[in-house]
């Protein structure tokens, strides 16, 4: 792709925007403001989720600066998930949806995820404020047997009603995927995975371009300040990583920048996440520069096949050890 490209096309729906704002685990009360200057700087593409507990904030946020002429809702390209956590329960579907929708002040969702292919059951789901992870009192999730396609059916049917413009996946194996793929009436337009240099998904981001959809990579840079909830073995920093620190030096770019300039360079789409205005602006600073055949092989080297988040703090116990949709070989 060449520097200047910023949006990849999408099977159905509109252009997707290859860099978007993450907003996991952005604090309440920093998420508006978040939103609000990453539209001041160009920022078209704004990722959420049911289960981030601020599509408040975002759909405040988005009310603003659409009222203030910064940017129409035609340009944005709004993501959120139904969540697995209950949500994704066939009969909650469209309920969750409208609940974004509500939140978002939006009329429509341009791409609504299943965050992850297993259902939790939704016995906390009508809580103030919602309970999304519900646990036994050992500590166990509280998982159910709903299968993943039923949930897909009922995304479809808010296609047809107008509320949403596109359906895909988070955290889904090949083998999920093409489950999906090919049982859809509406097919899935994209993948949102773990993505980075050290665990760079060469086999499924092939498989789902393969498809015509897109992959999306959340943690691109390694997620730095989530090692509390990772669950990774490692204490290294992707960040500071000799080639990435290298070509960092040698391009005159941060080290954030190589890492997602190299998956862009694979028409990746990547959802950095931050609250801190410099660092909002510089990860949009991705179009000026291109890596070369032989330095994206240098990065292509440091693959390590580690995965960083286990979500091993979220998913307790056997009955998401032997569940039927487990995506990885193992969790915890």
């Amino acid at each position: 792709m060449s520097a200047g490209k910023t949006t990849l096309p999408m099977l159905s729906g509109k252009p997707m925007h290859i860099v978007g704002l993450g907003t996991w685990q952005s604090k309440s009360g920093e998420v508006k403001e978040a939103v609000k200057i990453a539209i001041e700087a160009g920022y078209k593409h704004i990722d959420t989720a049911r289960g981030y507990y601020n599509e408040g904030e975002i759909g405040e946020a988005l009310e603003e600066m659409i009222k203030a002429g910064r940017v129409t809702r035609e340009e944005l390209f709004i993501t959120t998930k139904v969540l697995n956590c209950a949500a994704a329960l066939p009969h909650r579907v469209r309920q969750q949806t409208e609940i974004s929708l509500k939140l978002l002040k939006t009329s429509y969702i341009d791409l609504l995820l299943i965050h992850f292919p297993i259902a939790f059951e939704d016995s906390k789901l009508d809580d103030t404020p919602p309970s999304f992870l519900p646990f036994s009192e050992k500590g166990e999730a509280l998982v159910s047997d709903v299968d993943y396609l039923d949930t897909y059916k009922e995304m479809e049917k808010l296609v047809d009603a107008g509320l949403v413009k596109a359906l895909g996946l988070s955290n889904f194996s090949i083998e999920q995927v093409k489950r999906v793929w090919d049982a859809a009436r509406i097919k899935p337009t994209n993948n949102q995975v773990e993505c980075h240099a050290w665990f760079p998904q060469h086999e499924l981001t092939e498989f789902c371009q393969s498809k015509g959809m897109t992959l999306s990579a959340y943690g691109p840079i390694g997620s730095p300040g989530s090692a509390a909830i990772r669950g990774s073995k490692t204490s290294d920093v992707l960040l500071e990583d000799p080639v990435v620190v290298k070509l960092a030096e040698k391009l005159k770019k941060t080290p954030a920048q190589i890492l997602m300039r190299y998956l862009i360079q694979r028409n990746i789409i990547v959802l950095p996440k931050s609250v801190n205005r410099d660092r909002i602006i510089s990860n949009l600073q991705l179009f000026d520069f291109e890596l070369s055949d032989a330095e994206m092989e240098e990065m292509k080297s440091i693959n390590r096949e580690e995965r960083l988040f286990t979500f091993a703090s979220f998913f307790k116990g056997d009955k998401v050890e032997n569940h039927p949709h487990l995506p990885w070989p193992k969790v915890l």
